[in-house]
């Protein structure tokens, strides 16, 4: 299932590329990197990330209110929590096999 992020600003809709492994890795730095703390924080390149090269520019998203940019880091922050999960479930699965 790919999973994208949208918000509508100024009556326009903006819907992100999917989620993919770049995104992931972006997050995993931020999460690792133990500057940063709390989703919001460690997902907030992400969200720029998955909105770039698309109608959604930096100023767009920079206008958003910190409610609506919220909810879109912990939208992200749930994908890539799930992808993390996934991949252990796999992971596991492979061990006992």
């Amino acid at each position: 299932m790919q999973h994208t992020l949208s918000f509508t600003h100024k009556n326009k809709k903006y819907i992100s590329k999917p989620f993919d492994f770049e995104t992931m890795c972006k997050i995993n730095d931020a999460h690792n990197s133990g500057d940063t703390k709390g989703p919001l924080n460690i997902c907030r390149g992400g969200v720029d990330y998955m909105f770039e090269g698309t109608d959604a520019t930096q100023d767009v998203i920079d206008a958003l209110d910190a409610g609506e940019h919220s909810r879109l880091c912990l939208e992200l922050w749930s994908f890539y929590v799930e992808a993390l999960s996934s991949k252990k479930t796999a992971g596991t699965a492979e061990e006992e096999a």
